[in-house]
């Protein structure tokens, strides 16, 4: 296909999700590619494969997440009920930077979950580094 945007002309990156809520997430994905769940308030601590190195990095993608369900811990009462959304997303304006020294490669996609609607994708040189996004 010639304008596959998957053409394998960069590196593939670890996906690395980032929650800046007061709810969990699971199921998140960018396109077809699973990023991972995460806990309320957290983020960067581990990382799933992959998103493949894209020929273009200027194309929208869609973020797909579920806010987890919360129940009273004692009644059992649903409190929030679970939560699905989907955003379309754009990466930054350059694509992942590549440096011969590993340290300062970007080899990670940060997924930041800003509040309940809205998500940010970023780059970054670590997992960690993705929770200071």
């Amino acid at each position: 296909m010639p304008d596959d945007p998957f053409d394998g002309e960069g590196k593939a990156l670890s996906i690395v999700p980032i929650n800046h809520t007061d709810r969990y997430a699971v199921g998140i994905f960018v396109d077809k590619y699973w990023a991972g769940d995460v806990d309320e308030q957290s983020g960067g601590g581990s990382a799933s494969c992959c998103y493949p190195g894209l020929k273009r990095w200027s194309r929208p993608v869609t973020v797909r997440w579920t806010w987890g369900q919360e129940s009273d811990p004692q009644t059992k009462i649903i409190l929030k009920k679970r939560e699905r959304r989907e955003v379309i997303a754009h990466f930054p304006a350059v694509g992942p930077h590549s440096d011969p020294d590993m340290s300062k490669d970007d080899a990670y996609l940060c997924v930041i979950l800003r509040d309940l609607d809205t998500v940010d994708l970023a780059f970054s040189p670590s997992a960690f580094a993705c929770a200071d996004k």
